[in-house]
């Protein structure tokens, strides 16, 4: 019985890990999708790249950019940034849309930083300076926001 669980095991394990084939490549900003590298040269052009690397699982490969600030970017297979993440200092507005600022405006978080934005599936997501994250949908209405 020992046995067979450790054939089960090592079965499991063998899948897994064949499965899992989510491979970073070490590459340069010359080789990020043209979109991606319009996004740095316009938005980061004055920051130093720390490093870039391409990460490929079964089915897309998708980009992240660290920069020596710490400030990171991830891009999807097409190119089109997916987050953007400052540690210390703002994103440049234009990165935040204006449904975004507007909202900040009115409820006068304006006084605080967008440090992080995240596009995804359903919606937004931002972080301010003072660790509040803000979520919206589609349409840009507020949907949870955790203090």
């Amino acid at each position: 019985m020992k046995k067979y669980f450790v054939a089960v095991a090592l079965l499991f394990a063998g899948i897994v890990g064949a499965h899992a084939d989510g491979k970073e490549r070490p590459i340069t900003v010359d080789q990020l999708p043209k979109p991606a590298q319009e996004f740095v040269n316009t938005y980061f052009k004055d920051l130093t790249v720390a490093y870039a690397v391409a990460e490929r699982d079964s089915f897309k490969e998708e980009y992240e950019v660290v920069f020596t600030d710490r400030t990171e970017v991830d891009f999807r297979q097409d190119g089109q940034w997916k987050s953007v993440e400052r540690k210390y200092s703002a994103l440049p507005e234009a990165i935040v849309p204006q449904q975004i600022r507007d909202y900040l405006t009115a409820q006068h978080y304006d006084n605080l930083e967008v440090r992080k934005i995240e596009s995804k599936a359903y919606g937004w997501e931002v972080e301010l300076s003072n660790g509040m994250e803000i979520e919206f949908d589609r349409n840009f209405k507020v949907v949870d926001i955790d203090f």
